[in-house]
């Protein structure tokens, strides 16, 4: 069940650090649906990509494996320079747990008491590529979430429609919540597991402050089905990630090592 829970945080990750947008900048028109609410979801993206930065909380929360999952954080990351830094608490199946994340591009840096014990001396971080670890706990975070964040951007900038739900408050912000679907067929090859349908709330002042998205991936007994849900705030604002050493770390060769389910 460990190697379940550190699974399903290496599937949030990558989408929360790449929730929004593209790299041009624009404002968001105003609209109510149509062709003319599709225009302010890509605007709205774009917008927000191009501020460069944001800070992100996470609440997502699903089943796996049959069994239920938790996951909140706060981090803040710099799109252009795709690094970021999140702090995540879970809890699954009776495990409650703590882990700091680094990433950096497509490299995801871990520090928990989940695996602390199983490092070695002198060694306080596990270094993962995303892929490779996502594949080794019968994960595909390359189809799944696009994996590399510039991926995930295409796919927000290939939608094909998009409908006005309603006027809600995102932490305090007024926003115009809109449901967008994403063409499949626009997106890189590789992608066929990607999420088709995407939430996003904009504010008035034209930055995505919200999304969410249904991640489903597996079947039979290795079937997981998570929403997560990436509140945006400080956008633009400067964001300092450090790295963590080659000397404090351990990579990784695809795997969890040691633990168990």
């Amino acid at each position: 069940m460990r190697r379940l829970a550190v699974a399903l945080v290496l599937v949030s990750l990558p989408l929360a650090a790449a929730a929004c947008g593209s790299s041009s900048k624009s404002k968001a028109p105003s609209a109510s649906g149509g062709p003319a609410a599709l225009a302010v979801v890509e605007s709205a993206a774009k917008k927000t990509a191009s501020a460069g930065s944001e800070h992100l909380t996470l609440n997502a929360g699903g089943s796996a494996s049959g069994q239920q999952i938790v996951v909140t954080g706060a981090g803040d990351f710099d799109n252009k320079g795709r690094v970021g830094s999140l702090h995540v608490d879970f809890s699954a199946a009776g495990i409650s747990a703590s882990i700091d994340a680094v990433l950096s591009s497509t490299d995801m840096y871990l520090k928990s008491s989940l695996f602390a014990a199983l490092l070695p001396a002198g060694k306080s971080w596990l270094k993962l590529d995303l892929a490779k670890a996502g594949a080794a706990q019968g994960l595909n975070l390359n189809t799944l979430l696009s994996q590399d964040p510039t991926q995930l951007l295409a796919a927000l900038q290939s939608l094909k429609g998009a409908t006005k739900v309603g006027s809600e408050q995102v932490d305090g912000v007024s926003t115009t919540h809109y449901r967008a679907s994403i063409d499949l067929s626009k997106l890189p090859a590789g992608s066929s597991g990607a999420p088709s349908v995407y939430d996003a709330w904009v504010g008035g002042d034209g930055y995505v402050h919200r999304v969410r998205v249904r991640i489903a991936t597996g079947s039979g007994t290795k079937k997981s089905a998570i929403t997560l849900t990436a509140d945006l705030s400080g956008f633009g604002e400067s964001v300092k990630v450090a790295v963590p050493p080659a000397a404090q770390t351990l990579t990784s060769t695809g795997s969890l090592p040691g633990l168990g389910g």
